[in-house]
């Protein structure tokens, strides 16, 4: 790739500096909040990077409210999964306010309302239909747009150049795989004020994440990253983590492991050795396709394993309802391991939250298993395991990971929807982990690995901590195989 294609696009406008007001909200805001929201109003390119669970939607919100009252209208950007919940929390601290969600692929007139709230996967689609509509914006889990080529990343990045307002990004795992490079998109969002801090983009590629020497396929590695983490830190980045500003209960986690049926066992081992196999004629110096070909057959023992625990997830979670009052927040990856999941706990009344639900069908599962009309939610990591509040106020506070995502930004995401304000019990999180007699499993290895590095979530964004990144974490774990 070409160095004037990493960039970006052409330098976006300068940000006019504006004098907001104070938020006009309903509802009061913590402290940390408030202090997240004074620094929008003096620092109008702004990455909000606190920790899961400290409530960065009502921060988005107070940015709103400010922009409104100097005539400003605000896009919000969000997980599609979010739109309807961004719409409630709207209505809750700003009733003053009329927000509308933009839905669908095909651009109809704006609506005349005072926030525009759009789903990240559709933004593509409404990009040139929004030019002129906003002049600040903000954006939900803005970590989605790590991907410097994607429709979407291209799209977020041509409609910020037009915004001479606020423009705020909001997530708690700004490199959710460890890479530095991950920021650059996100980086370009904010623009030249933020690239600037940083010493320019050209400083940016070639000091913090320069070429791989030992990859031909243009990789790129992480450097100086301590020094990137405290340059961000005291210009453009807002980190808190929770921790140091509020007093949550405790969250304990931990592995149980499940017996995998027989048949699964079966067609686990041969999986397993064909790919030993495969892995002794390929050679250790495989890149590009044979790479890709390897992940795939890693992720076919993953679905193998998955699905060989279905019986014994679910009397595990059985076991947990019948002796206690909590529900269960049930995490998975494949539809079919859920819809098993779903069927099998079908005296529970249970509701999932997955891929290409409507908002409204999703938010009505939520709020099931908030109330107790549903003692478990099976939740897909990626569906469900961001933005979302789960806990019920302390009804809820049992997570059990059915399957074991690659990256522990993933996991604590998704533990981290219990774990959150307003939680009033211990969170407990139990880890399924595939069991065979004789072999080690993948869901075995995978958890060895991330427990041996603590979970670090890297220097670049705490200052601390080893790099776990998803390629290194696959990598690993493929070598206990070689």
């Amino acid at each position: 790739m070409l160095l004037s294609e990493i960039l970006g696009a052409e330098p976006a406008p300068e940000p006019v500096t504006i004098d907001l007001p104070e938020p006009t909200l309903a509802l009061p805001l913590f402290d940390f909040q408030q202090y997240a929201v004074n620094y929008i109003r003096t620092n109008h390119r702004v990455y909000i990077a606190y920790e899961m669970g400290l409530g960065k939607t009502p921060i988005g919100i107070a940015t709103a409210t400010m922009c409104h009252a100097v005539g400003i209208r605000t896009l919000v950007v969000v997980p599609a999964s979010l739109r309807k919940n961004w719409e409630r929390e709207f209505y809750k601290f700003a009733p003053h306010l009329s927000p509308a969600v933009l839905m669908g692929t095909k651009p109809h007139a704006i609506p005349h309302a005072d926030v525009l709230i759009i789903g990240e996967s559709t933004i593509k689609h409404w990009s040139e239909a929004l030019v002129g509509q906003f002049n600040a914006l903000v954006v939900d889990e803005a970590h989605f747009y790590k991907n410097n080529d994607s429709k979407r990343s291209k799209a977020l990045r041509e409609l910020s150049h037009g915004v001479t307002g606020p423009v705020v990004l909001m997530s708690g795992t700004p490199t959710p795989n460890g890479r530095h490079q991950e920021l650059a998109p996100q980086i370009n969002v904010l623009g030249d004020s933020a690239w600037a801090e940083l010493g320019g983009r050209s400083r940016f590629w070639t000091y913090f994440c320069p070429p791989d020497p030992q990859n031909s396929w243009g990789g790129r590695v992480n450097a100086n990253g301590q020094e990137l983490h405290e340059t961000m830190t005291t210009s453009f980045m807002l980190r808190r983590k929770r921790s140091e500003v509020i007093d949550l209960p405790n969250k304990g986690r931990s592995a149980v492991s499940i017996e995998c049926s027989r048949k699964h066992a079966n067609d686990y081992v041969r999986i397993q050795n064909d790919l030993i196999s495969w892995l002794r004629d390929e050679g250790l110096n495989y890149v590009g396709a044979m790479r890709a070909e390897a992940l795939v057959r890693m992720n076919q023992l993953r679905k193998t394993a998955g699905a060989g625990k279905i019986a014994g997830v679910a009397e595990y979670v059985k076991d947990i309802l019948d002796n206690s009052t909590t529900g269960v927040f049930l995490v998975a990856e494949h539809k079919d391991v859920m819809d098993l999941l779903v069927m099998k706990l079908g005296k529970y009344s249970p509701v999932s939250v997955r891929g290409g639900m409507s908002d409204s069908d999703k938010q009505s599962a939520v709020d099931a298993f908030n109330t107790g009309a549903s003692r478990v939610l099976v939740g897909q990591i990626r569906s469900a395991g961001v933005g979302l509040t789960l806990h019920g106020n302390g009804l809820n506070h049992r997570v059990v990971v059915a399957q074991l995502p690659w990256t522990p930004a993933e996991l604590v995401q998704a533990e981290d929807r219990l774990h959150r304000i307003g939680q009033t019990n211990d969170v407990e999180v139990e880890i399924a982990l595939a069991h065979i007699d004789g072999e080690g499993t993948i869901d075995e290895r995978l958890w060895l690995m991330l427990e041996k590095k603590n979970f670090a979530t890297g220097e670049v964004i705490d200052g601390q901590g080893d790099l776990l990144m998803a390629d290194s974490i696959a990598e690993g774990v493929l070598d206990t195989f070689r």
